[in-house]
């Protein structure tokens, strides 16, 4: 008896300790998996049947003020379809950096990611070795950050030494991103307005000597049991990068790197140079049903049609999408086509 009681209490001391050192580490995660029959696309060469699935886990310790955060991932291929587990195709660390709090000062410094502004121009970019520091100023978020490569002369566009301003006024968030050596300047502004919401980027850069600009506008709101969203974006000489995405139509035949990968894709956000497109959602019998229509400029000439039909719904704990994008009008009559997918996304 003495020994089962013996038992009981090391085990209860043993669950506590446990409890304990596991009080401020963190795993959580999400996934999806992909397939899509495309018919249509700028690179043709990626047409036909594909399927996409990844994984990412998010690991964070903490202590004090200080949280160290790991973010592990796939890029799609499993040894089951690629033994080969070089170029990233096994689990792999995508992204490692700490944030911490100096006094007044927050601090976030690694291998990480970022997006600039709304992401019309760059989202999710790679940050290796990077820096990030931010304080308040009467409200003002006042920022500098600085990577990898910041040491090199600006004329290359590769110094990515930054300084911004954020605020809210009149109940919008504005925020100006600055970058002395490369000379680009990013602004954005986005809030709600009497149930209205509404979002605008304008960059310009002028690293290259010539002057680019990518501009997005976008309004939404609802309208009895239907809500609406209408996006303008342009893209003056192909500024925008390959990771730039077009963000508020939800749209899945404009931008490949949206969603952490979209099959159904037509070209990246960055191909088009002009985009003006509508979306309207409803619910359905528990489905959200969404239509989309865009009339866009593929490079500095190609007029081309979008047309999109997505459904949505939440089914056995992840989220389930089908869709279907058709491209029109385009000059070469064989990158016309309809593109069709389904998608299953899961958090845990």
């Amino acid at each position: 008896r003495n020994n089962t009681m013996k038992k009981l209490m090391v085990a209860a001391v043993a669950a506590t300790m446990a409890s304990v050192s596991m009080a401020d580490v963190s795993i959580k995660g999400d996934a999806f998996f992909s397939f899509a029959n495309k018919d249509t696309g700028v690179a043709a060469s990626a047409n036909g049947n594909r399927d996409r699935s990844r994984m990412r886990l998010f690991v964070s310790g903490k202590s004090g003020a200080t949280t160290v955060t790991g973010i592990i991932r796939n890029n799609g291929d499993t040894g089951i379809e690629n033994s080969d587990f070089d170029g990233k195709k096994s689990l792999h660390m995508d992204q490692l950096f700490l944030t911490t709090k100096l006094g007044d000062v927050n601090v976030k410094a690694g291998d990480f990611r970022g997006t600039v502004g709304l992401g019309a121009w760059s989202f999710a970019g790679a940050k290796k070795n990077a820096l990030s520091v931010s304080t308040k100023v009467g409200g003002v978020k006042v920022g500098m950050f600085t990577a990898d490569g910041s040491d090199t002369n600006g004329t290359s566009g590769s110094n990515s030494t930054n300084v911004s301003v954020a605020g809210k006024v009149s109940g919008a968030t504005v925020k100006a991103v600055h970058n002395p050596n490369s000379e680009w300047t990013n602004l954005s502004v986005s809030g709600k307005f009497n149930g209205l919401s509404v979002g605008a980027e304008h960059h310009k850069d002028s690293t290259s000597g010539a002057t680019q600009k990518v501009t997005l506008l976008h309004v939404g709101g609802k309208a009895g049991n239907f809500g609406w969203d209408v996006a303008r974006y342009t893209n003056k000489d192909a500024a925008a990068g390959s990771n730039a995405i077009w963000a508020p139509l939800g749209s899945m035949l404009v931008g490949a790197s949206a969603r952490g990968g979209t099959d159904t894709a037509a070209a990246n956000a960055g191909d088009f140079s002009k985009i003006l497109g509508v979306a309207v959602n409803t619910k359905v019998a528990g489905n959200t049903v969404k239509a989309i229509y865009t009339k866009s400029t593929i490079g500095a000439a190609d007029k081309v049609t979008g047309a999109e039909l997505i459904l949505t719904r939440n089914v056995s704990g992840g989220k389930l999408t089908a869709n279907l994008a058709k491209l029109s009008d385009h000059d070469t009559a064989a990158t016309n086509g309809t593109n069709k997918g389904i998608r299953f996304d899961v958090k845990f």
